[in-house]
């Protein structure tokens, strides 16, 4: 009788209907759109923390791979010194030794080997190369070395259980091949890895081909390999990507994977995922009291979430969209929220400035590369001219003589010095073009104009492809590291207008302006699509293009590219040449 009476008051009393149809249905809907906000919170959240990891997985493995290609270029200086034809091969350990300053690189040592397993020679100690055959042979004989210029490999030393990379370089005297061993904290990987920042709890690894974790060594606090490529079970490895996995223990980790240009080499950034929830992002876990707390302030924290999280995640993106277009100083400012998204801000940041650095670096490395590029142009075209071009002169002026000398009843012989003339005057003017190619003379002796007509004849006459060459403005000299500059950029393009563009004419159009220069140059020819930057490029081993943007970057110009396949290309460069 009494639940009877209670309900009753219950159906008639206004604050219990207010409680019944009011309170609870819009207690209810909050509770719904708080928890859709969260949900959605998450999703934004898991997005940026992912691209924020495959981002640092990129410049890690782009870190990495230059430290490798360094080693490698080190090894190939070493067997391109050409002393090892010269010298028997009881004489390689001396050479090995006295080249092994040029070595820090390989911490493990430098042994030559011939493809059959002969150690011909070690640095810094045989013994240990000795014991390592029995690892390095099956490499020696993949019959790939003959065909790639260079093999990275890995291997474990059996008394130690360390793992151990080399590069493996073939065409080193008669069918011998250089080995140049490092640990996988060398050739940058520590250094790389070791400054990563990756969230408070987060860690980065390099791992090979076998599934081997390389970086760092002998952690115990790492998955075991097999565990490795289970996570990574039904994922593209040829690419880079981030995902969400469960670890062994059941909990969620952010996991992002990036390859080396080796096969099977990447770099793999992970973090926990609970650890970058704010306490307001696990309500799943929350006690009924506090459920019957949201419910009383549901429309507050709904109003709050926005203001909070949302429009701070919101301008955070178009930030991070920013820096991704090279704005790097866009996410200086603090956008507001909670405590959490200002941390990521600050790591989105951190990770801005580190791919500055590491652009101005490259950039400091390219310009260095390039002089030293054109420097040995400049020495090769002299040493051509003045010692190779002039013996040929000579040899032509001998074989006059000897022709003059013979007597009359001599005439198949005089023939057969014709015919040798003749061939050295060819071989004399190929090697002449070539020094042209080297050594720009026209572009020293009379400037930047005549230059490129001289570019335009041999692209007509070699090609058969009419170039017109237009001038804007009043012709004068440029700085001589601008006119180098131009007459390289357009010298390349007409090189891909020849060998790709499948052209019948080009146009090539010089503005000269009070304070800058400015150069187009276009073909009817097939064209192509142009990726959305020009470094993407450079991971299909193109690097003409991305070479062009790099010499006008290095001016302080620019450089742009439009084409479409079946529209010909048209590339556009500009150059200051003050200030």
């Amino acid at each position: 009788m009494a639940m009877k009476d209670w309900l009753q008051r219950l159906g008639g009393d206004l604050r219990s209907q207010m409680l019944l149809w009011i309170v609870l249905p819009v207690a209810a809907i909050l509770l719904l759109l708080s928890f859709t906000s969260i949900y959605s919170h998450q999703r934004a959240m898991r997005a940026l923390v992912e691209n924020r990891d495959l981002a640092l997985a990129k410049l890690a493995a782009k870190g990495i791979e230059e430290g490798l290609h360094n080693c490698l270029h080190d090894l190939e200086n070493l067997r391109d010194q050409g002393r090892f034809r010269d010298l028997e091969p009881t004489d390689y350990p001396v050479l090995l030794q006295e080249y092994s300053p040029q070595l820090d690189a390989f911490d493990e040592g430098v042994a030559l080997m011939t493809r059959d397993g002969e150690l011909l020679g070690a640095w810094p100690d045989t013994e240990v190369w000795t014991a390592r055959m029995q690892q390095v042979m099956p490499y020696l004989e993949q019959e790939s070395l003959g065909e790639s210029p260079a093999l990275l490999i890995t291997w474990e030393e059996p008394s130690s259980r360390r793992t151990v990379a080399a590069w493996v370089v073939a065409g080193v005297g008669q069918g011998g091949a250089l080995v140049g061993a490092f640990s996988p904290e060398g050739c940058g990987a520590e250094h790389t890895l070791r400054d990563l920042t990756v969230g408070s709890a987060g860690e980065a690894y390099l791992i090979d081909g076998r599934g081997a974790v390389l970086y760092p060594p002998n952690r115990v606090q790492l998955e075991s390999e097999a565990a490795i490529h289970l996570r990574m079970d039904g994922t593209d490895m040829a690419e880079a990507g981030a995902h969400v996995h469960q670890d062994l223990a059941g909990e969620p980790m952010v996991l992002a994977h990036a390859p080396l240009g080796q096969d099977g080499w990447m770099v793999i950034v992970q973090e926990p995922w609970n650890d970058l929830l704010a306490p307001m992002m696990r309500y799943s876990q929350i006690t009924p009291l506090v459920v019957l707390l949201i419910a009383l302030g549901a429309l507050m924290t709904i109003a709050l979430g926005v203001r909070q999280v949302l429009q701070p995640l919101e301008d955070l993106r178009h930030s991070a969209r920013k820096i991704a277009e090279g704005d790097f100083v866009a996410a200086r400012d603090p956008v507001g929220g909670i405590a959490e998204i200002d941390e990521l801000r600050i790591t989105i940041n951190e990770m801005a400035d580190r791919v500055r650095n590491y652009q101005t670096a490259m950039r400091s490395y390219a310009a260095a590369v390039t002089s030293a590029q054109d420097d040995e142009r400049l020495r090769l075209g002299h040493e051509l001219h003045d010692d190779t071009v002039q013996s040929l002169v000579v040899l032509s002026q001998e074989l006059e003589r000897v022709q003059r000398d013979l007597p009359a009843t001599a005439e198949p012989a005089r023939e057969k010095l014709a015919d040798l003339r003749e061939m050295t005057y060819s071989i004399i003017d190929h090697l002449r073009r070539y020094i042209g190619d080297l050594r720009p003379v026209y572009l020293e002796d009379l400037g930047l104009i005549p230059a490129l007509e001289k570019l335009a004849d041999d692209l007509a006459v070699g090609e058969a492809i009419a170039v017109n060459l237009k001038v804007d403005g009043t012709v004068h000299r440029l700085p001589a590291d601008v006119e180098l500059a131009t007459f390289r950029i357009v010298q390349e393009a007409l090189n891909n207008v020849g060998q790709h563009a499948e052209a019948s004419r080009a146009e090539v159009r010089v503005r000269f302006e009070s304070d800058a220069v400015s150069v187009s140059i276009e073909d009817d020819g097939i064209g192509f699509e142009p990726p959305e930057t020009l470094s993407a490029l450079t991971e299909r081993g193109r690097f003409g293009l991305m070479g062009m943007q790099e010499r006008a970057a290095l001016l302080g110009g620019w450089l742009s590219v439009n084409s479409k396949p079946g529209g010909g290309t048209r590339i556009l460069f500009y150059l200051p040449t003050s200030g």
